[in-house]
């Protein structure tokens, strides 16, 4: 079976694109120096894939707490809580950005978590087998 068009999916968790388009903008803030009326004007141009896109990342953002807490989140999986000026790079990345950031950080943070139990257990010393005397008297002498 295929999937659902864009269209469709926003009819049917949405109804309409302009009930879509306040969702969006109740999640994602408005760029710098834009009005509220002219970034809605500017969403009601983009394309419903898009914007189901932008609401799904507004979801995600809000389920991490914001740019703020992703911002120190991100600090403190590279190890560097201090690091001012790195943050406010971070703080003019688009939102998108952040977010898969963000992801990529935790998932490396996860795999180095799961290593590192298995890197710090000591290994149990093997006895040496006593083969290789067995073979030595069993070769003869020249």
């Amino acid at each position: 079976m295929s999937s659902k068009s864009p269209q469709l999916i926003v009819k049917e968790r949405f109804g309409d694109k302009s009930k879509l388009i306040d969702a969006v903008i109740a999640l994602v803030e408005a760029g710098a120096g834009e009005t509220a009326e002219g970034h809605k004007r500017r969403l009601r141009n983009v394309s419903n894939a898009k914007l189901l896109h932008l609401h799904a990342l507004g979801e995600r953002v809000k389920q991490l707490g914001g740019r703020e807490a992703i911002v120190k989140q991100i600090l403190e999986l590279k190890k560097q809580p201090k690091d001012h000026e790195f943050a406010d790079h971070l703080r003019s990345l688009a939102l998108g950005r952040i977010v898969d950031l963000h992801g990529s950080l935790s998932r490396a943070a996860k795999k180095a978590a799961k290593a590192a139990p298995k890197a710090a257990a000591p290994k149990a010393a093997k006895p040496k087998a006593a083969k290789p005397a067995a073979k030595a008297a069993a070769k003869p002498a020249r």
